[in-house]
């Protein structure tokens, strides 16, 4: 029987791992082949597959800035023989993926039912690659609504599509696995009750996964002023009650309107008194006892209120710009982390009151800090790095008035890099919100693709991706963009091109074409500027048109939903399925607005409603109803309504 002999060269969990995976694939490619996977020390000469980190094979590898957050890889495989290597554990890891994505696998979607692996003869593959990464930052933060599982298959997927962190926000994300264990939203299922034990038994649960890939673990954000007045937040604008805030605490409150109280009813969205230095000196020890109690989360997040215009008022505030003292705090921590002699990096945030640069004030210690910009709120119609027009606003505290525009907030970025020159990147919500802007896809996953491929032209190291768990519905062409842009820096047409037919190939068989053409019809009937309030509604016909493509399609798909002997295609045609009828309501929605019956519209979203929620356990991995609601509810249909 033909062999592999796969030999591990270091002791690491992730490099086991790597070469678990390696024998994992292999046999689904080619099970006629035997794989014997054992650790060993390197030996030159010797037949055989060598997978992790060894002095002897690291001088193949490009050399990288920090081995730590730098990945780069080297294979070098033939005849069942060679190396494959990496700058670090994770390197190796993404490394195994990566010789069999050249070797044909495309990863479809999260979880084993989610690969194309073909059939080929393994032993007779020939790869050879050796680079790294365009950009430092390639990560998935935890947004949506969502099961344990459902995250643990993301943090697997990650790898597989060259990533390299994932970003777990608040001290506990109950928002995140409440809004599905309770069916918010989602009248037809019962609701599960899920307790705060339970959710940080999640979390500790996948900080492992996160181990055995050796991801970068970015944590928290905001949630830092909550715990000093002894509230642990787990949702955005819970609310709360001043009276669960520490009595001795209540006066580190900012000062507005003359009373020191939670903003609106939220400690996550209230600001301290930032000029108090015992408010400084707390939050810096706050961040030193969570760095030394997790020395795992090297990348720790320190953000203030996730509100706009509730800046302190005082008379030691009111004169200050909140980000001259947001850096004195970040130079406090810094200083406490020194004496420490902690490593880990502390992100700051440049978003909303704070997109102002500080007058005065530097951060004195660079290498400690990474700037994150958020251009939340902005606009998908165009890449945002083309929108570049823009002027900054004049300071104004508690002033803020939030910009639509792609790039209105790009004046405010260049401002801050010429006082901070370190390490950056962006924190973008693409696949939170706005992809349901886009029922085709196909134009929300090309702007996903070229606002990566833009971030070097402003100056930032990569992205971290803000969004959703569940976004396979209907394909996860998107994510698969993300990676081989994070990863490539550029992708010219033809290259792009060829991502996308293998993907659809991969995904749905030899029709995979005809699905990319229907859902780029989709994309363009729909039309993404309209559902954001940008353009007026379409001529009724327009709508029309767009039922009479699903009918013509509908036949396509229920033949290969009967005929595809792959279980991976068969249920991507499934989900397409489900898809057409979803996007046949949502036609007659927008044509009921269109035409100004608002009756007919309220009667079909009903209908939506109904059809979303009741079919949600069955495509529960692909498409999270929660969010669907939430945003067409509270963002797409009030637009319309007005519009018409």
């Amino acid at each position: 029987m033909k062999k592999w002999e796969v030999f591990i060269l270091d002791s690491s969990v992730t490099s086991e791992f790597a070469a678990q995976e390696f024998a994992r694939l292999v046999a689904c490619m080619d099970p006629q082949v035997e794989t014997q996977v054992v650790k060993r020390e390197y030996e030159a000469g010797r037949k055989g597959l060598w997978i992790g980190l060894s002095e002897a094979v690291q001088g193949l590898v490009p050399q990288v800035p920090d081995p730590y957050v730098d990945d780069a890889i080297h294979i070098d495989v033939q005849n069942g023989s060679g190396v494959i290597t990496g700058a670090n554990e994770r390197s190796v890891l993404i490394a195994v993926y990566r010789f069999f994505r050249e070797a044909g696998c495309v990863f479809v979607r999260p979880g084993r039912d989610g690969e194309y692996i073909p059939l080929e003869e393994s032993l007779d593959l020939c790869v050879k690659v050796s680079e790294r990464p365009a950009y430092r930052h390639r990560g998935i933060c935890l947004e949506g609504s969502n099961s344990y599982e459902n995250v643990v298959e993301m943090i697997d997927f990650a790898p597989k599509l060259g990533l390299n962190a994932y970003f777990t926000q608040l001290f506990r994300p109950g928002f995140a696995f409440r809004r599905w264990y309770e069916h918010q939203n989602n009248p037809e299922m019962l609701p599960t009750p899920v307790s705060d034990a339970t959710i940080d038994s999640f979390v500790a649960s996948y900080e492992v996964e996160l181990r055995r890939r050796s991801l970068i673990h970015h944590r928290i954000g905001h949630g830092w002023a909550p715990k000093l007045l002894g509230i642990t937040s787990s949702a955005w604008h819970e609310a709360n009650s001043d009276d669960e805030v520490l009595p001795e605490r209540k006066k580190l409150i900012a000062l507005i309107d003359g009373k020191r109280e939670l903003f609106h009813g939220s400690a996550i969205d209230t600001n301290l008194c930032y000029s108090e230095p015992l408010v400084k000196e707390l939050l810096a020890d706050a961040v030193v006892a969570y760095a030394r109690e997790n020395p795992e989360v090297r990348y720790l997040h320190f953000w203030l209120a996730d509100q706009a215009n509730n800046q302190c008022m005082c008379d030691q505030c009111k004169d200050k710009r909140p980000s001259d003292q947001y850096v004195e705090i970040l130079n406090r921590i810094d200083e406490k982390l020194t004496e420490a002699g902690l490593p880990t990096k502390i992100v700051f945030l440049i978003y909303l009151d704070l997109l102002w640069a500080p007058l005065n004030s530097r951060l004195r210690n660079p290498d400690r800090f990474v700037l994150m910009y958020a251009p939340i709120r902005r606009s998908y119609s165009v890449p945002i790095a083309s929108d570049n027009k823009h002027k900054a606003a004049p300071f104004v505290r508690n002033g803020f008035k939030l910009t639509s525009s792609a790039g209105g907030t790009l004046p405010y970025l260049k401002a801050w890099q010429k006082v901070f020159k370190g390490d950056s990147f962006v924190f973008d919500y693409h696949y939170m919100w706005d992809y349901l802007n886009d029922p085709g896809s196909v134009k929300a996953s090309n702007m996903l693709a070229q606002d990566a491929m833009d971030l070097k032209e402003l100056g930032l190291n990569g992205i971290m991706s803000c969004q959703n768990q569940r976004v396979f519905m209907p394909t996860g062409l998107a994510m698969n963009l993300l990676g081989e842009t994070l990863w490539s820096g550029e992708l010219d047409f033809e290259s792009m091109r060829i991502i996308n037919r293998d993907y659809f190939q991969a995904a749905f068989g030899d029709a995979g074409i005809l699905c990319m053409v229907y859902l780029t019809i989709l994309s363009e009937g729909f039309d993404p500027m309209v559902l954001r309030g940008e353009k007026p509604l379409a001529p009724a016909k327009t709508y029309a048109a767009i039922r009479r493509n699903i009918t013509k399609f509908v036949p396509v798909i229920q033949k290969h939903i009967e005929e595809e002997e792959w279980a991976l295609q068969s249920r991507s045609w499934e989900i397409l399925n489900f898809h057409a009828a979803l996007c046949k309501l949502l036609s007659y929605v927008l044509e009921a607005y269109s035409k100004g019956n608002r009756k007919k519209a309220d009667s079909t979203w009903k209908d939506v409603r109904y059809l979303v929620c009741s079919n949600e356990l069955r495509f529960q991995k692909e498409f999270d109803v929660f969010e669907f609601l939430n945003v067409w509810e509270s963002k797409i249909l009030p637009k319309l309504a007005i519009s018409n």
